[in-house]
């Protein structure tokens, strides 16, 4: 995580910038300087200069600036030495990209969590029934493991998981979660948790498997079965919760949520959700949800108190591109195109802003449910990592798919 060394790390999308100066004194001091400046045609160059002097002393201070995307924090620890490090954590999804409306994801994926046999498990290389994922700018993925009541991370490459949230046995204590559905990771480096089965948000500190509770189901709070939550880049929290048909903002360090979406209750009208699942909120603050009960992507501009339909027909379910059924998640991407989990056709579909054009799959899109490497089970979730590839939690094959990013000939990464 870049958490070694006197580091400034300054990121700006597609164009990237990294500044690295780390400097060590124990008996000796060694002074080490890295410059690498790397752009999108992947052209680096490095200097290194090393100088020893005489000293007794240890510092050693990590600073993280980042820009479009990102924030800064900062987790001070104290022992013989003084560190003070900045680790910075970001919903880096394809949001965070610009992705060529000509691009294509290969539809042969790679399991990169579970077993390929998809059968579920407990044990660090099995998953069972994964809703939540998150990514982070390491490709660091974070599954909410629902049915083992654990979120496990894994990092990129790795065959197995580290439990990081969660004991495997369900229940409300400070360590404990009961069937959770979302999961993200905060400027802090904290792992966010919509603890479902116990209508409660949790926050595990950084290095921790002791939570705090951010928000719970109260008379002056009602929170129900939460199937999604997200983070911004100011920590705020958004969740939707499918019971009272709503998605809710937390602003940190208040427990008394803001309604968003679907104030009046389950229904079809424009200004209603029912069994909503995913939510997304772009640069703007326009908000989009997977209106599962309804068939349809929901739109809610900043302030708006009715939603407009952008992908699916209210109450008509079907396969066709210009439906979809029980729609599960929903991210948009920086050119306005929109990718669903179409979760009751068992695929994923990107739409345009182009409404009456319907959509076109490009994952799971054999026209049947199954467990060969170019298909889906409910796929729950989707997340694009920094270079664009598209990741799926296929919930009932208990595993998690990577589709790869192709980029076609005459087809610019930029669009």
């Amino acid at each position: 995580m870049d958490t070694t060394g006197n580091m400034t790390n300054q990121t700006t999308i597609n164009n990237s910038t990294i500044q690295t100066t780390e400097t060590t004194t124990i008996n000796s001091t060694t002074t080490q300087t890295t410059t690498v400046t790397t752009t999108a045609s992947s052209t680096t160059t490095q200097t290194t200069t090393d100088t020893t002097t005489t000293s007794s002393t240890t510092t050693q201070t990590t600073t993280v600036t980042t820009t479009a995307s990102t924030t800064s924090s900062t987790i001070s620890t104290t022992t013989d030495t003084t560190t003070t490090t900045m680790i910075t954590y970001a919903p880096t999804g394809i949001y965070a990209l610009q992705i060529s409306p000509c691009a294509t994801w290969n539809k042969t994926g790679i399991t990169v969590a579970g077993n390929s046999n998809t059968t579920a498990g407990s044990d660090g290389a099995s998953l069972n029934a994964p809703v939540g994922i998150f990514l982070d700018n390491n490709y660091t993925l974070y599954i909410a493991d629902r049915d083992n009541h654990r979120i496990v991370k894994y990092d990129v490459n790795a065959t197995t998981g580290v439990v990081v949230a969660g004991n495997g046995t369900p229940g409300n204590s400070p360590s404990q979660l009961r069937l959770p559905k979302g999961v993200a990771v905060d400027q802090m480096g904290a792992i966010i948790v919509a603890d479902g089965g116990n209508f409660r948000i949790q926050r595990f500190p950084f290095g921790s498997t002791v939570a705090t509770t951010v928000a719970i189901n109260s008379s002056a709070n009602l929170l129900g079965d939460m199937r999604d939550l997200h983070i911004d880049v100011n920590n705020n929290i958004y969740i939707t919760d499918s019971d009272y048909s709503r998605v809710v903002k937390f602003y940190p360090n208040n427990e008394n949520g803001v309604i968003l979406a679907g104030n009046s209750g389950a229904g079809s009208a424009a200004h209603q959700l029912q069994g909503s699942y995913g939510n997304f909120i772009d640069g703007n603050d326009t908000l989009y949800v997977a209106d599962s009960g309804n068939h349809r992507v929901q739109m809610w501009p900043a302030g708006a108190t009715n939603g407009t339909t952008i992908a699916g027909i209210t109450n008509t379910p079907g396969s066709g591109l210009l439906r979809l059924k029980s729609p599960m998640q929903i991210i948009v991407d920086n050119n306005g195109y929109y990718y669903i989990a179409d979760s009751g056709n068992n695929r994923i579909v990107k739409w345009t802003s182009n409404y009456a054009a319907g959509g076109t799959c490009i994952a799971g899109c054999t026209g049947s449910v199954g467990n060969a490497s170019n298909q889906l089970n409910t796929p729950r979730d989707l997340k694009f990592d920094a270079s664009g590839n598209l990741y799926v939690s296929d919930r009932d094959n208990n595993r998690v798919q990577k589709f790869m990013l192709e980029i076609q000939a005459n087809c610019s990464i930029s669009g």
